[in-house]
């Protein structure tokens, strides 16, 4: 049987959570939550609301690299976009909802002629969108429509459920389009036809018009030609709840407006995808996780049943449906090592380059991030042998000659803490750290004590009881992965994961080929831990593929197991 759950049903239990008097201050996020769930209104009552708020404008000409600047910081609020981006595009559909044409200025930059003084003075990260408001320029389109939905005057479109999936959903979808794009993508279509029937009253994601709309349109408006035009297949066939949802996004002014160039926008897209020609790449399958059906199930039982616990708040309000234990990625072939007789790369000749060690547990927290964005095409992998090193990889690359290294923009950066986070903030794809302070700060405290946890537990090989030594350092990562709902550190897999995993993988074999023991034994969301992330392509195309060898060499480093 299906449990289903009106949006006035919703916000009455939810109104009744809110009544608690601690809410308000341990979670003021909530309290802007209100707004939205008190207005009852039907979804034909609501469309209308946001349409009067638009305006019919004329799209500004692009700013090219010739353009002369604006005077930033002049009080004006600006949002920088490009026509064809539908990252910015969200943040221009929100602002056109809101009705706030007058109060945010547009400002097209063309992205292939960009102005340089756009980086220099705007956005160092030089990308769109970005939005300059009382003195300060904003980025990232997912923390963009939250910031303009809660800072500015017009509608409330907060209801945030459904929007952490997106990145899960758009990641996988483009690397499809060198595989057998109509097989591989069904189910991440399924799932929004899915997610489309939770409520009754409405045919968005939430009933009304929302965030999660704005999270997901404009990228199904492109997908939606790209798999017509070049795959002769309708993703709306099979699907009508999708189907009734395209249609009525349509009828929204406020996206209406923003809407891309078909042709303009295909042929950049047959540029950018397929001139490589399908045969020339492989692609793994891609392995697409949602909430199954009886988590599903358990959701709206949980909304109905009026738990009123800070758990179950939390779980309901604040934590994902969707648990992003997947990610599709390109299926590379390992390039070979360098070792004292290879020759050097050409350094410095704009190529982007990770220099590394398929056996180092550092470098390999940095391949698993690059992998996680989908820079397989962008970041150069060069291995190292550590044990046979190249002299001009201490003489030109890195003094310190150990691994990892990232050449980048004519430097060498390294640390790989440090490189993680700088490829995470550097370079597109879906951000693998959170924004809010909360969370944040415990992820910043949990990447603050690996060092610690990796010391301690290879301290405990020379020790007269590794098991017991080591076991508090298993027993705080069990502790610390009970914090959020889902089975990462902070519920979604995030740069935390990365930092830790290279390790556990490795004390994993190492405790049970020397002491026959499982570190996992008595410590079940370890357990489900590494089974989440033995789910992520981003981590498996990095694992050790001889452990044999790996335990060889801690047997003879420690003088253990012998």
């Amino acid at each position: 049987m299906k449990h289903r759950v009106s949006v006035t049903r919703f916000n009455v239990v939810v109104a009744g959570f809110l009544s608690f008097p601690f809410l308000s201050f341990l979670f003021p996020s909530v309290c802007n939550f209100v707004p939205f769930l008190d207005r009852r209104h039907s979804p034909a009552r609501e469309v209308p609301t946001i349409l009067s708020r638009s305006v019919l404008e004329v799209r500004p000409l692009p700013l090219t690299s010739i353009s002369e600047p604006f005077p930033v910081f002049d009080g004006t609020t600006r949002l920088y976009i490009c026509y064809l981006c539908p990252y910015a595009q969200r943040a221009w559909i929100t602002r056109n909802c809101k009705g706030l044409q007058d109060k945010i200025k547009l400002v097209p930059i063309d992205l292939k002629n960009r102005p340089s003084w756009y980086k220099d003075k705007v956005y160092p990260q030089n990308k769109v969108p970005s939005l300059e408001h009382n003195g300060k320029v904003l980025g990232e389109s997912l923390d963009l429509i939250r910031y303009i939905d809660a800072n500015f005057e017009g509608p409330a479109l907060f209801p945030k459920q459904l929007i952490s999936h997106v990145n899960t959903f758009t990641g996988g979808i483009y690397p499809s389009f060198k595989g057998d794009a109509v097989q591989q993508t069904s189910a991440a279509f399924d799932y929004l036809e899915n997610a489309l029937g939770k409520f009754d009253d409405g045919p968005f994601f939430l009933g009304q018009f929302s965030l999660a709309d704005i999270a997901y349109v404009s990228f199904l408006e492109r997908f939606q030609m790209i798999f017509s035009e070049i795959f002769n297949h309708d993703i709306t066939a099979g699907r009508p709840k999708l189907a009734a949802w395209i249609e009525e996004a349509n009828k929204i002014d406020g996206y209406k407006q923003t809407k891309v160039d078909r042709k303009e926008y295909l042929e950049a897209f047959k540029k950018k995808f397929m001139e490589l020609g399908k045969e020339d790449l492989k692609f793994s399958p891609l392995t697409w996780s949602v909430v199954d059906s009886i988590a599903s199930r358990s959701y709206q039982l949980e909304v109905t049943k009026h738990h009123s616990t800070l758990h179950h708040i939390r779980s309901l309000l604040f934590r994902n449906i969707v648990r992003s234990m997947a990610t599709a990625g390109l299926e590379e072939i390992r390039p070979p090592t360098l070792s004292a007789t290879s020759e050097p790369p050409p350094l410095f000749d704009g190529t982007t380059r990770l220099y590394m060690s398929y056996s180092c547990p550092f470098a390999q927290r940095v391949w698993i991030t690059r992998n996680q964005k989908g820079l397989q095409d962008k970041i150069k992998l060069v291995p190292i042998d550590l044990l046979n090193i190249p002299a001009w990889y201490k003489e030109k690359v890195h003094p310190e000659n150990k691994v990892p290294s990232f050449e980048h923009d004519g430097k060498v950066l390294a640390e790989s803490i440090d490189l993680i986070k700088y490829i995470d903030t550097n370079f597109e794809g879906p951000s693998l750290f959170p924004n809010d302070s909360a969370t944040k700060e415990f992820g910043e405290e949990l990447i603050k004590y690996v060092d610690t946890f990796t010391k301690t537990v290879f301290g405990s090989f020379s020790g007269a009881d590794p098991v017991a030594q080591a076991s508090v350092s298993f027993d705080y990562v069990e502790n610390a992965l009970g914090k959020f709902d889902g089975p990462f550190f902070l519920g979604e897999f995030s740069l935390v994961d990365i930092a830790y995993i290279p390790f556990v993988e490795r004390f994993q074999i190492l405790f049970f080929e020397l002491y026959k023991y499982d570190i996992t034994v008595g410590r079940p969301k370890l357990t489900a831990w590494i089974e989440a992330l033995n789910n992520i392509n981003a981590y498996k195309q990095t694992k050790l593929l001889d452990p044999q060898e790996f335990v060889a060499f801690i047997k003879k480093r420690f003088g253990v197991g012998n």
